[in-house]
Parts: structure tokens; sequence; C-alpha cells
């Protein structure tokens, strides 16, 4: 008896490490073929849109990793464009901390490093780094601008014919990686905000970065919402029960400033000053013709159009302001937060 129960507790350890062991592992290929490319020192000049690479083999392929430095110009100033396949407007365009979920100055930043998680990190002053799979069909170029001249070192690398895996799904392979912004929005209280409204496409919602600034935290008692594939009710979820809860912390991110690979502030002045990232590699939010994210400033319960404070959702009950109990609602009135949102979402 004792060995049969050996041999089966042998077997489960042993299933176990294997599941672990192929979770997103992809077959090698002789197709698979890696680059690598960097820059070192090299001089930009400011507002000059500057190609750091270029790749036109007629190949399919995935930029695998990116890392940046240059004091005074690889910053909060430094505006990266990804042209994939050809494009006249890039569909990857952001602002170089705000693409890595720092939504402010590197100075602010400066206090937190080195850190990192799996997807993204700043391990120096500069050191800013990532490792987004972003797949294109045959060739992309990227450039970066800047108001400010210096000097700066670049780090590109990527497979081409290489299948991508985002988590433990295999993306088809005419995937494209899209970045939507809402950039320095004035948002009154309550106010419903898209923050992506995609249609007649498929895909998958990526990272979601939020930089936010009002006169008080009440604005993180906004739930974040997704309408999946129609824009009714029926197609209503709630990804979260408050702002803070969508980015896995609580209590208005009472802890401080945190890093995971799931979720990150990276940010807070502790009063109503905040940025954060949030993933969705190993929680997928998929979608087959249209994905509408939006945010709430601020939030109210239950009612027709509040976030619902019971199971089923008491959609019967007057709707009513959402606070903590500290909190005068009555000043609540006229706060307007200034948002800036970056969605990056697969497409396909």
């Amino acid at each position: 008896m004792m060995g049969t129960v050996a041999c089966v507790s042998f077997l489960f350890v042993l299933l176990a490490f294997s599941a672990r062991d192929t979770h997103g592992s992809i077959p090698v290929t002789p197709l698979m073929r890696s680059f690598s490319s960097a820059i070192k020192g090299g001089s930009y000049n400011a507002n000059e849109e500057k190609t750091f690479y270029e790749r036109n083999t007629g190949t399919l392929g995935v930029i695998t990793e990116q890392w940046f430095t240059g004091k005074g110009v690889m910053d909060e100033n430094m505006r990266i464009r990804i042209y994939i396949d050809g494009e006249d407007t890039a569909s990857i365009d952001f602002q170089l901390l705000l693409g890595h979920g720092v939504g402010f100055t590197e100075g602010d930043d400066l206090q937190y490093i080195p850190w990192g998680a799996r997807r993204i990190a700043h391990l120096a002053d500069g050191g800013i780094q990532n490792s987004y799979r972003i797949p294109y069909g045959k060739s992309f170029r990227v450039t970066g601008t800047s108001p400010n001249s210096g000097h700066f070192w670049y780090i590109i690398r990527g497979v081409e014919n290489y299948p991508l895996v985002i988590g433990d799904l295999q993306f088809p392979s005419n995937t494209r990686l899209k970045l939507y912004k809402v950039v320095n929005a004035v948002i009154p209280l309550y106010t419903f905000v898209n923050l992506t409204n995609i249609i007649n496409t498929a895909g998958a919602l990526y990272q979601v970065t939020l930089a936010a600034q009002g006169s008080s935290f009440s604005y993180l008692e906004g739930c974040m919402r997704v309408y999946i594939d129609g824009d009714d009710k029926e197609h209503l979820h709630f990804l979260s029960s408050g702002t803070e809860d969508f980015f896995l912390s609580a209590y208005y991110f009472d802890k401080g400033v945190y890093h995971t690979d799931d979720a990150g502030l990276t940010y807070t002045d502790g009063k109503s000053t905040m940025s954060a990232y949030k993933f969705f590699e190993e929680d997928p939010i998929l979608f087959t013709k249209s994905l509408r994210l939006v945010w709430r400033c601020g939030e109210k319960l239950d009612g027709t159009d509040g976030c619902p404070s019971d199971f089923p959702p008491p959609t019967e009950k007057a709707s009513k302001p959402s606070q903590r109990a500290n909190f005068d609602v009555n000043q609540m009135t006229d706060v307007v937060t200034n948002v800036t949102a970056y969605v990056w979402v697969y497409e396909w």
C-alpha cells in the first residue's frame, strides 16, 4: 500500500513539473532566426525623429526586448514610435516612461529604482527596459523624438518566424499590437471615460497604464468596466470594485509603491496623484468583435449605472455616491481629475 501511495505521489509531482515546464513553450524550428542591435553613446539632436533600428527582410517576426538609456534624453520627454509593415503613422506611439507604466517624471521614479517586473523594469538612472512581444509581418522601424539633445544607448532584440505566445495562449500569425491613448483629459466627477473603443476585430486586452491627478483620491472609487462583443448591459463586465482594486491593491494604495508581474503602483503622493499598470497575460480578456474599456471618475453604488454592492447586482436600488467613511461627499461635487491612460491591445 505504501509503495502504491509513493508511486502515485511521484507521478503527481512529475506531472506537475512537466506541466510547468511546458507552460507557454514553443517548439524550436530551423526557420527561427534571432536578431539584435545596439547603439553605444549615440548622438541625438533635439526634436529630430531619429531611427534607432530598422528591419525589412520580408519575413514575419517578433520584437522581444528593448532597452533605453541616456540622461536627459531617455526620460519622460522621449517619444518612441514603432512603425509596423510600412505604416505612415505608427500604431505604437508612446512616451518612454508611460510606455513602461511610469506616469510622471524619471526624477519621481528614481527614489524607487532599481525595480523590475516580468515585462518592464527601471534598473538604473536610465536602464528602462521592456520585453513586450511586438509582432510584425515583414518590416518595422523604431524611432525616437525628444526636445532635448544628448547621448543615448539602445538595445533591441527579436526573432524571425517566432510564434506569438502571451501567457499560455498562442495568438494568430496576423496579430498586431496596438496602443490606444487618452492624454491629459480633464474628467468631472462621476463621468464615464472610454479608454478604448475597438470594433470589427478580435483580440485580447494586454496592458493598462493609468496616471491621474486630482484634488483628492475620491476618483479611485471608480470601477473599471468592459463591454465585450456588444454595447448593452448583457455584454457589460465589471473588472474591479475600485480603481486601486483594478491594480490589485486596496484602500487607496495605503501601502505605497509596489511592482509585481501582474500589476504595480509606480507613483503616489498618498493624497491625490498616482500612476499604475496592470497586465493581462495570466487572466486574459478576450473579444471576438468589439471591446470597450470604460473607467469612471469616482463612483456610485447600484442603480442602473453604479458599481454593484451585491450579487446579483441590486439594480432596483437607487444609486448613491461611493465614498470612504472619512470623506465628505459634499466636497466631491466640483472634483475634476486630470487623466492619462495607455491601453495596449493585441488584435487579429
